[in-house]
């Protein structure tokens, strides 16, 4: 899934690992570390609904798939997505409340980056509205198996 984009994002530094400072105590730096309470958001989902800003559904000509992954080169709030629509758009996903006990939390994505292939014409307004949607997202909620990504162009619904 990660492919070109990996090696995109890596050139661009997006790994980020809490580092010792003058300010970071021993044991703050040990909690950051060991801290196994990032979400498990990591897995593959499908894409089953997507709505524009004026909550108008648009139709899903196909299967759409998305890939998130986590690994310890990163800060624990943050994932790599990628969703394959027509081309495969790309980004780094960031929980602003990693921790939070809540199923809605505060989250980013950015910058976002795709593959430049045409798609087919039906599949090409779904990848449109896509590349509108995911980084306008301010918000992502989950419960059991589905994942929802909320942002001021609309909203994305996956299940796993």
């Amino acid at each position: 899934y990660f492919g070109t984009t990996a090696r995109t994002m890596n050139h661009q530094h997006y790994h980020t690992r809490p580092t010792h400072n003058p300010t970071t105590s021993n044991q703050q730096l040990s909690t950051m570390e060991s801290k196994p309470n990032h979400l498990p958001l990591e897995g593959d989902y499908k894409l089953i609904k997507m709505e524009d800003k004026n909550g108008e559904q648009i139709p899903l000509p196909s299967d759409f798939s998305m890939h998130i992954l986590h690994d310890e080169k990163m800060a624990l709030n943050q994932y790599r997505i990628a969703l394959k629509i027509g081309n495969t758009l790309g980004g780094m996903l960031t929980l602003d409340a990693p921790d939070d006990t809540s199923k809605k939390m505060p989250a980013k994505i950015g910058p976002l980056m795709s593959t430049m292939m045409m798609p087919p014409p039906e599949i090409f307004h779904v990848e449109q509205c896509a590349s509108k949607i995911v980084p306008s997202m301010q918000e992502l909620s989950y419960s059991g198996s589905e994942l929802i990504f909320h942002g001021t162009e609309g909203t994305l619904r996956f299940e796993r």
